[in-house]
């Protein structure tokens, strides 16, 4: 609920925007692509142009860095997916040698279970045909042995010290086999015949059972869970309990050693053997070549993510909705006041608030760079509401002692048609602040056609508020709407205003509208006076009230007081009908009650931590509400009313300026302000700083992260050029580049930093 058209009732303050068109001149890109063909790269930044068009300030992906990261990060894909496949490749080999012991102890299971029986037998045999080294019966009962078996071709019978063995076609030499271990069945391979596999069981009494196996019994067909899917180069070993290898499957047929690089192993917890599985070089390099194509899609998808987000961030960074969000949050926004005067007696009879931008870093922000955004954007409902509530408790104190003076303030369309309208400027103006006679609501042409709005409209002014039409001429309001609506002023717009000069004899639509506010009996105010001749015109055709820069420019309330002191004395007017009684509690016992609080026995007000963060000489709000409570005998919503009342005097504040006082754990403090005037030059020297930092100090193009800025410099190149320039220290220098940044000729690239003596960027509005 403020004035909206304070976009055009902007201070002297310099210009601090910076063209966007301007910006994107190929020219403005200083001496880089001087003299240089039309590149790719220049193409492709041309063609991004009409992109950035929208935007605050030029950003610019630096393209070379972009693919830079594209390939770094191809690089580490590469790298992370060779460390992926190794690891998923070690898995599955341990996982292959695991499922062919699985097969292969099955297969011996059922030859260890045929050498069991085989073992019975012997002894059975052995008992009945007496001493000899290999009876008859033995001979024949290994004989059936062999022939009944699948996967054992010949059973032997040998003593561990003999020098013959029984076998199906009776005595024969001994086979010159390795030691045993004793109870299991272990594989081996025949000395002499390296290619036959044999498997031997030890028996009681020196005496062991030997199986020559089939070349199919222990067969791995070449798919199985042992196989790797799609692996090459994968080759499966079977080991002797002794560590010799005895039979090789190689997934494609190659034979010979091959370097392995990989590995895995497994052994048999029951018979003696082992399952190794080796990769060679080719196969993890072919597996690595088929993963590539997926491993570098990912990347590029990573880098174009991590491009795409670095430039969201700048393009916010850089909206000025952005910075809007911050300010508001930050409760960065201040009633000023252009005062509205008598034609007649030149007198004030009130003030229009206005709202302005205290940037911290840039001083004083004019509303004509952030009105049209905040309203597009819903921001500006919230930030009236901020201005509003400072202004109604600041300007009490003046309302109270001058009783005839007004305030005008605006309401937005959304601020209008809320269904509690009516209740909001209940208790933003009371009888402790601004008391609703002195009171006058503005809005615009556009706003009262809507139906809704009407209503509203006839709410308030039975509810006692005053209305006025801004701007009045400018808009599509139909005239019968002015003799229905309960409207008690309209303010001539400045550009039928501005058209009254010294040659002037009339302005039909100018005089019109002061005739026809004549008919309705509605008072008038003029917008944009600045000349005397303006003010002679308007005088002589009886329009009653206006504002212009010929009485005062726009200004802070404390400023405000004191012109209005300067223009006539006080007077205070308790008496004067229609008026309010005094504030239950006034400004001056407000003042001594703060005192009191901040006094011994009264707020406990220390050094306090937070969420590992310290805040010096702060009180909580809640413990605030209960002394006053105690102390005041008040209920805790009027305690919280004085309390918020104090903020909005300026005599608190939230420590980290983001809330207004509330019956809550939140942290707040005093205001300290300072009293040392900060050192800086006369501003034509500024000025002139100005036009020497942008023809002295290089402006360059900086590439920080992802991004290009053009035409910039840092701080601590502003400082050394100021230090050099003017011999003054490196202290006072920041100073004068803060007050550059001030006077708007100075600012950040993304306009949300104060000025440092470091590598931080800034470029010359």
């Amino acid at each position: 609920m403020v004035a909206r058209r304070a976009a055009f009732q902007e201070s002297d303050a310099l210009p601090i925007s910076v063209s966007v068109d301007s910006l994107l001149d190929p020219s403005a890109f200083g001496d880089l692509e001087t003299g240089k063909s039309d590149s790719w790269l220049r193409r492709l930044r041309r063609a991004l142009q009409p992109a950035l068009r929208g935007h605050p300030r030029l950003l610019e992906l630096d393209l070379w860095r972009c693919l830079a990261l594209a390939l770094a990060l191809c690089a580490l894909a590469a790298l992370g997916g060779m460390a992926w496949l190794w690891q998923a490749r070690a898995q599955a080999e341990a996982t292959s040698a695991a499922a062919a012991i699985d097969v292969l102890d099955a297969r011996l299971d059922e030859i260890n279970a045929q050498a069991k029986r085989l073992a019975a037998d012997v002894a059975e045999v052995t008992a009945a045909a007496g001493e000899g080294p290999c009876p008859h019966a033995l001979t024949q009962r290994l004989l059936r042995s062999s022939l009944d078996g699948l996967l054992v071709r010949r059973w032997w019978l040998q003593s561990e010290a003999g020098t013959v063995s029984c076998g199906p076609e009776g005595a024969s030499a001994a086979l010159d086999l390795a030691p045993a271990p004793e109870g299991r069945l272990t594989l081996m391979s025949r000395r002499s015949i390296g290619a036959e596999l044999l498997a031997v069981r030890p028996l009681g009494g020196s005496q062991f059972i030997v199986a020559l196996l089939d070349p199919r019994a222990l067969a791995l067909p070449q798919q199985g869970p042992w196989q790797t899917d799609g692996a090459t180069g994968e080759r499966i070993t079977l080991h002797a309990a002794d560590g010799r290898p005895l039979q090789v499957w190689s997934r494609d047929g190659a034979a010979g050693p091959r370097e392995a690089l990989l590995q895995a192993h497994q052994a048999s917890a029951r018979h003696g053997m082992a399952v190794g599985v080796t990769v060679d070089r080719a196969g993890l390099w072919a597996d690595w070549r088929r993963q590539l194509p997926g491993l570098l899609a990912a990347a590029l998808l990573c880098s174009g993510g991590i491009a795409a987000w670095a430039w969201r961030q700048a393009v916010r960074r850089a909206r000025l909705v952005h910075r809007l969000e911050h300010a508001l949050h930050k409760r960065q926004f201040e009633p000023w006041v252009q005062p509205i005067v008598d034609l007649g007696s030149g007198r004030c009879v009130g003030g229009e608030v206005l709202m302005r931008w205290v940037h911290p870093q840039r001083g004083i922000v004019p509303p004509g760079e952030f009105i049209e955004v905040a309203e597009q954007t819903g921001l500006i409902s919230g930030m009236s509401q901020l201005v509003m509530t400072r202004a109604a408790h600041r300007l009490a104190p003046l309302a109270r002692q001058h009783r005839q003076l007004y305030f005008s303030f605006n309401l937005t369309p959304d601020e209008l048609r809320a269904p509690l309208i009516a209740q909001t400027l209940a208790e933003l103006f009371n009888p402790e602040t601004l008391p609703r006679e002195q009171v006058l609501l503005e809005l615009t042409e556009r706003e009262i056609v809507d139906p809704a709005a009407q209503g509203a409209l006839a709410a308030l002014h039975r509810a006692g508020w005053r209305i006025a039409i801004d701007d009045f001429g400018t808009g599509h309001s139909s005239l019968a709407l002015l003799e229905r609506l309960p409207i008690q002023r309209l303010k001539i717009d400045r550009a039928f205003v501005a058209s009254i000069g010294g040659r002037s004899a009339s302005r039909p639509v100018l005089d019109a509208i002061i005739g026809l506010a004549r008919e309705l009996d509605i008072g008038l105010i003029a917008e944009g006076v600045e000349t005397q001749d303006q003010w002679d015109y308007l005088a002589a055709r009886g329009v009653g009230s206006a504002q212009g820069y010929l009485m005062a420019r726009p200004m802070p309330l404390p400023a405000f007081e004191q012109w209005l002191a300067g223009q006539s004395p006080a007077t205070a007017d308790s008496s004067a009908p229609g008026t309010t009684t005094a504030a239950p509690l006034p400004e001056h016992e407000l003042q001594a009650l703060w005192q009191r609080m901040r006094s011994t026995g009264g707020l406990d007000i220390r050094d306090r931590m937070y969420h590992l963060r310290s805040y010096r000489q702060c009180f909580v709000a809640r413990e605030a509400v209960d002394w006053m409570v105690r102390e005041l005998g008040v209920s805790r919503a009027e305690a919280v009313r004085i309390g918020r009342r104090m903020v909005a005097l300026g005599w608190v504040h939230h420590v980290l300026d983001e809330h207004d006082f509330d019956d809550a754990e939140l942290f707040f403090s005093a205001a300290v302000q300072s009293q040392a005037a900060p050192v800086s030059p006369p501003v034509d020297d500024l000025r002139q700083a100005l036009r020497a930092l942008d023809g002295g100090v290089p402006l360059r193009t900086y590439r920080r992260g992802l991004l290009v800025h053009r035409r910039c410099a840092s701080g601590r190149r502003v400082v050394d050029w100021l230090v050099a320039r003017h011999e003054v220290s490196r202290d006072t220098a920041v100073q004068w580049a803060a007050q550059l940044m001030r006077q708007g000729m100075l600012r950040h690239v993304f306009d949300d930093r104060a000025f440092r003596d470091d590598g931080t960027l800034f470029r010359p509005a």
